[in-house]
């Protein structure tokens, strides 16, 4: 695997400028140097727009960042966002949510089903911070039983946090689970130990000096 084929640029800074957006995706075009990037849902359309012919796949964030929405408020942006053209969405959920209040979770399921058989991919986007080490133990089993394939953690700038979670997380998660881990930047270094402990995919918010051909093993 290439850092290429790992990485997920994400360009979700609420004062992104217009300018900044759309020099960033036109680089990206040209050089085809990602194989997907995540927007703000404002900013969807216009990714789809900048970044067609190619095959890069746009995701967008839902609920985002604090996942304490409704059922009805996360099924209205995610139907809005695969309308607008994303390929896929992170949704937010909050972690009490997804541990304590199973009959919520039982109607968010049911929603999410409908929308990602008509649509496409959802993946579930839990706030890091929000979770302690029991926490952890327990998404994976809930995950599990819910049947969603791909758990998302942000971890910030702390690059131990993350190497952490890794470890936690590929001991328990199965092959079936899916792991991305969202950082600030990371090296390829970090990158390559991360692929070690089970990650798939790591998202940055700046691909800085990676080297996108660089091998991961």
């Amino acid at each position: 695997m290439k850092v290429s084929e790992l990485v997920s640029l994400r360009l979700v800074a609420p004062d992104m400028k217009d300018w900044e957006l759309k020099d960033t995706l036109t680089k990206l075009r040209q050089e085809n140097l990602v194989q997907e990037v995540v927007v703000l849902p404002t900013n969807v359309r216009r990714a789809k727009q900048l970044l067609a012919p190619t095959a890069i796949k746009i995701g967008t964030v839902v609920d985002y960042p604090l996942g304490s929405g409704t059922v009805a408020k996360k099924a209205f942006e995610a139907g809005h966002a695969f309308q607008e053209g994303a390929d896929f969405i992170e949704l937010s959920v909050n972690s009490y949510t997804l541990l304590e209040q199973a009959t919520l979770v039982a109607q968010l399921e049911d929603t999410l089903r409908g929308i990602a058989v008509t649509w496409g991919e959802i993946r579930t986007r839990v706030a890091a911070e929000q979770l302690t080490e029991i926490k952890k133990l327990a998404i994976l089993p809930r995950m599990r039983e819910l049947g969603w394939k791909c758990l998302v953690l942000d971890e910030g700038a702390s690059v131990a946090d993350a190497l952490h979670d890794a470890e936690t997380f590929s001991f328990d998660g199965g092959e079936k689970l899916q792991l991305q881990l969202n950082l600030t930047e990371a090296s390829t270094t970090v990158l390559r130990n991360l692929v070690k402990n089970g990650v798939t995919r790591v998202g940055v918010e700046d691909l800085g000096d990676l080297d996108l051909s660089a091998e991961l093993g």
